[in-house]
């Protein structure tokens, strides 16, 4: 089957369903301007002031001890107050308004989807809106670490930190709960931009994937679930239009 032919499938799915659940992750928001872990790699093995993979970036007692190389890296990466929803957060909200979406499971920190205006949400990780002293644990401003050089609490002159960094990148029960009760009730899954295996979610609800990997000869032949390779803005744009 050609790429233009499993567009057309996709789209014949999505107007035969109505309970449709998409689950995102980073690759839904590199055309925002913001990077996923390969680009965040690739920032981090650029700089000359951290030595280290993504995941000792986002360690607690790392931020706390180099606080200004913690920021300066952090404002390249995950905090992007200027980046704006891209077509394919637009498209989901043209979905949900039509009553065919259920809603977003999102592994992303990056709030795009509230921004683009998705009403029913679950965020995994939180948001960048998230913000603690890490002293007194005051909440902070979300705007606060991306304009001062580094965001001291107002209150007893603590570092604050993201929440999702602060809590070593722990999920949250309750928008856990809330994602997989999504997931069980949909009838249509649309995965975008997540190296999530299609087969880690129920195997009996159709899907269709969209990722700018590569599409493998075992990807397309799995059962039930559609491959589509490139740009999630223009794929899924293309396809609710």
């Amino acid at each position: 089957m050609s790429h233009k032919q499993r567009l057309q499938q996709a789209a014949a799915l999505i107007r035969q369903h109505h309970r449709i659940v998409a689950f995102t992750g980073a690759g839904i928001s590199t055309e925002s301007g913001i990077p996923d872990l390969d680009g965040i790699d690739q920032i981090l093995k650029k700089s000359h002031k951290f030595a280290g993979n993504v995941f000792r970036f986002l360690d607690p007692k790392e931020a706390i001890a180099n606080p200004h190389t913690f920021y300066q890296m952090y404002r390249q990466t995950f905090c992007q107050p200027e980046a704006r929803p891209n077509s394919a957060h637009k498209a989901l909200v043209q979905l949900e308004k039509a009553k065919k979406l259920l809603g977003v499971v999102t592994m992303n920190v990056d709030y795009l989807h509230q921004k683009a205006g998705t009403r029913n949400i679950a965020e995994y990780w939180g948001d960048v809106r998230r913000n603690h002293c890490t002293i007194c644990h005051r909440p902070s401003d979300w705007q606060k670490p991306s304009t001062a050089t580094i965001p001291n609490c107002p209150n007893c002159g603590g570092l604050i930190l993201p929440d999702f960094v602060l809590r070593r990148l722990a999920t949250y029960p309750d928008e856990i709960r809330h994602g997989q009760q999504m997931l069980a009730q949909a009838d249509l899954l649309l995965i975008i931009g997540t190296r999530h295996a299609a087969s880690s979610f129920r195997l009996n609800c159709p899907k269709i994937v969209i990722n700018d990997s590569r599409v493998s000869m075992q990807n397309l032949a799995e059962p039930n679930t559609i491959y589509l390779s490139g740009k999630a803005a223009e794929i899924l744009s293309g396809i609710v239009a």
